[in-house]
């Protein structure tokens, strides 16, 4: 299931994605689009893949039922980082290590972290075939006093997160495509507002920027965060830590979609404090034109007054021609 979790929402994206950076193309030159209009077009976008995904603070499982780390032993609801909480007197005979993970699902529905931590005398089979039988730590649990067996492996989610991850899959797509159609439209926004000699030094500055604040600190803090949320650590051969072997899925959802909204917060102040220099730019562009075309037409008169000029000067000088010819005349 983990394994369709992460493949199956990768493989759906990244076409919805594609066609999305396509679409916004598209719809940037059918619509014609001038630099403010595809600025606000790529900050609606993402405004509405903004507010979609905060569906995804609902769609979420409960987390699984396992002896002394989400369930205690007595059955009280309630999650444990503790490590010592997997120990109760239904395994206290049993000498059992808590830094072993091989877990176990009962026959009561209740994933027990080892068969020695399940209380389990006995075994039959091999491999994943293998059945443990005496739990006693399932007995405990109130539901059985008869031979209650366990075996290897997690128990399985209930049905009501299979029911859910279809839903989670379409929301996932939907938001992808929306926030995609902005991609171009942005990324243009970036090449017209530049100067035609500091493009390529801006480009270059803007992938540095993109890889330095988010490509590469991304992973550290995402992995911070979420590691936090760790109930149970596996432990390493020759020591210290290993890996997460289960998360509190609640607390994870909360993280992580929280970290991820928090950012695309501060990204939207961010874009409206880009709106702002944008106006400005374009306010100045405008003034530069309007004087430009104001100095172009006063030229304009000015060498019309000047040909006028030109024509009067010329105009006079041959009346005078002809009037001293005519003078001359008349003396003879």
């Amino acid at each position: 299931m983990f394994t369709e979790c992460v493949f199956v929402p990768g493989t759906i994206n990244i076409p919805a994605v594609a066609l999305g950076i396509f679409t916004g193309g598209l719809l940037m030159k059918r619509l014609k689009l001038s630099i403010m209009g595809a600025a606000k077009f790529a900050f609606g976008t993402s405004l509405i893949g903004y507010f979609l995904s905060l569906f995804f603070f609902v769609m979420s499982c409960e987390n699984a039922k396992v002896a002394g780390i989400t369930l205690p032993y007595n059955r009280v609801a309630g999650v444990s980082y503790e490590e010592r909480s997997v120990f109760s007197a239904c395994n206290s005979d049993c000498v059992c290590s808590d830094r072993d993970w091989d877990p176990v699902c009962g026959e009561n529905g209740i994933t027990y972290v080892s068969p020695c931590l399940a209380g389990c005398q006995t075994s039959t089979g091999s491999g994943k075939n293998t059945v443990f039988s005496n739990c006693s730590c399932a007995v405990a649990a109130g539901l059985s006093s008869g031979n209650l067996t366990a075996s290897v492996g997690h128990c399985p989610h209930r049905d009501d997160c299979d029911r859910v991850f279809p839903y989670f899959l379409a929301l996932s797509v939907i938001t992808s495509f929306i926030i995609s159609l902005g991609g171009t439209p942005s990324y243009m926004v970036l090449i017209r507002c530049i100067k035609p000699q500091l493009k390529s030094l801006a480009l270059g500055f803007h992938t540095l920027s993109t890889r330095t604040l988010a490509g590469i600190p991304a992973p550290i803090y995402f992995g911070a965060i979420i590691d936090t949320t760790c109930l149970k650590w596996g432990q390493k051969r020759c020591g210290g830590r290993g890996a997460c072997r289960i998360y509190n899925t609640t607390a994870y959802r909360i993280a992580y979609l929280g970290l991820t909204m928090g950012l695309r917060t501060v990204s939207f102040l961010l874009c409206i404090l880009g709106f702002m220099l944008l106006k400005r730019h374009l306010r100045r562009e405008e003034r530069s034109a309007h004087q430009v075309a104001n100095g172009g037409a006063e030229l304009e008169v000015l060498r019309k007054e000047e040909v006028l000029a030109s024509n009067s000067d010329q105009s006079l000088r041959t009346s005078t021609t002809d009037y001293n010819n005519t003078e001359r005349e008349t003396r003879l």
